[in-house]
């Protein structure tokens, strides 16, 4: 087993190349050794700063479409727009994060994707399609397209910049940082607009987007696999195949992806059934959704620096199937205790319960969601980690949608509170699955990783 390539790749470096690892570490504070590392720093903050801005652009798109047409399902377009890329293009996109030096395409889309957003700004003030919606739309579209290129390209540098006893920690961070942009995004670009008019947010995404491809130009580290600078060029299409024939043949990988899988799902099931849980069930305006976003937040920073701390000494096959059975116990809590309490007469009591319940269930949610990809990223090498996560975000991006688009109408037709009990049932079902029968299936997730791989 070889650890992460850093002295033998033959990129073009955008600066003088230096070593990828300084031999400083420190045990007691995980975060802070990953965070001393200057390139993965860099590229922590660049994740940072291009999740922001990609919340900013959208949240500022949903209102300014509304108004603009009046309609919803110009936003049903919209976020077709915005998600069909994912499905369509990141496989593909992997491939080049393989062949190619994943800095100067992270760098390149950065660019382009912040020079994209201030169109929008711009077609309000042209007479032709000021007013329309179809070209906000059609850049939409594009800057999703520019943007499969990146995460593929993000995924698969960790482990360039970490050496491999820190991938969980730096995944932890990643994972963390991805979900706090998420539930921060909507509030913040709600100031911007408050304050610095509804414009506001693309100018500020825009901005974030050229601070991202300016830390991505800053790092000094080579990101192109060694083993990829004079290898022959072949057909994507035979590339993609080699990358699922590498699934197939892993069972740590396939289990690993069924798990981020479904992780993901129930991350963006709760974002979607949000709003109507705090209206519908606490009785509070939809826009006060963060009273149990931010709360699961928490809960997930808090299992993420746990992870980080301790991670190498858990058990992944266990965490797995705490974390289905906790999760599933605690979703369903969530879904049905609201009945009785407020039957008793405790409505007063109804926000803290959910607050404390989301707060753990973030915990469930991060031991859930960080092993799985800590697996992914030790158990592919550097030579094919850009196609590998090219096609397990195109799995992931078709698997989220379609509990997404039923999510609405299960909540309408049985109410939220079931609908949200429902889907805990669904997770402690599948953790009895993991903790009985497909008990022994689960061990290779503490296996090492396969000689040559990271």
């Amino acid at each position: 087993m070889t650890g992460p390539v850093v002295g033998h790749e033959e990129p073009l470096p955008l600066h003088t190349a230096r070593t990828a690892f300084p031999g400083h570490t420190d045990d007691a504070q995980p975060f802070v050794a990953v965070l001393r590392l200057r390139d993965f720093r860099r590229l922590w903050a660049a994740q940072a700063a291009s999740q922001l801005a990609d919340k900013f652009l959208m949240f500022a798109l949903i209102i300014v479409v509304y108004d603009l047409t009046g309609r919803s399902t110009t936003q049903s377009l919209l976020m077709l727009a915005y998600t069909g890329p994912s499905v369509l293009l990141s496989a593909a996109a992997g491939v080049y994060a393989d062949r190619h030096d994943k800095r100067v395409l992270m760098l390149g889309t950065n660019l382009l994707r912040g020079g994209m957003i201030l169109l929008i700004p711009l077609c309000q003030l042209l007479p032709v399609v000021a007013h329309q919606a179809w070209p906000l739309l059609i850049i939409v579209l594009l800057f999703s397209a520019v943007g499969q290129v990146f995460a593929p390209a993000e995924a698969a540098s960790i482990p360039f910049l970490v050496p491999r006893q820190r991938i969980m920690v730096a995944t932890s961070l990643f994972m963390t940082t991805s979900i706090v942009t998420l539930v921060a995004g909507v509030p913040l670009a709600t100031v911007s607009v408050a304050v610095l008019g509804d414009q506001s947010p693309f100018y500020i995404a825009s901005g974030l987007f050229m601070v991202a491809g300016f830390l991505i130009w800053r790092m000094d580290t080579g990101l192109r696999a060694a083993a990829r600078a004079h290898a022959p060029t072949t057909h994507v299409l035979r590339e993609l195949h080699e990358g699922l024939v590498i699934l197939s043949r892993d069972p740590g990988l396939r289990l690993a992806l069924g798990q981020l899988t479904l992780a993901l799902t129930v991350v963006f099931t709760e974002f979607a059934l949000g709003p109507a849980y705090i209206h519908n069930i606490l009785g509070r305006p939809p826009e006060q959704t963060y009273l149990v976003l931010i709360p699961a937040t928490f809960g997930l920073v808090g299992m993420a620096a746990v992870l980080g701390h301790r991670g190498h000494r858990v058990s992944r096959a266990r965490s797995l199937v705490r974390s289905l059975l906790v999760g599933g116990a605690l979703l369903v809590l969530i879904g049905l205790i609201p009945g009785p309490i407020r039957h008793a007469g405790g409505d007063g009591v109804l926000t803290p319960v959910a607050v404390v319940l989301s707060t753990a269930f973030g915990g469930a949610l991060g031991a859930l969601l960080i092993p799985s990809f800590t697996v992914l990223q030790e158990r592919t090498d550097e030579a094919t980690r850009g196609r590998i996560f090219g096609g397990i975000f195109t799995v992931i991006n078709a698997a989220v949608a379609a509990p997404l688009l039923l999510a609405g109408g299960l909540a309408d037709a049985f109410g939220v509170d079931r609908a949200v009990a429902g889907l805990g049932a669904v997770l402690g079902l599948f953790g009895l699955v993991a903790a009985l029968p497909a008990r022994g299936m689960l061990d290779v997730l503490d296996e090492v990783a396969p000689s040559g791989q990271t």
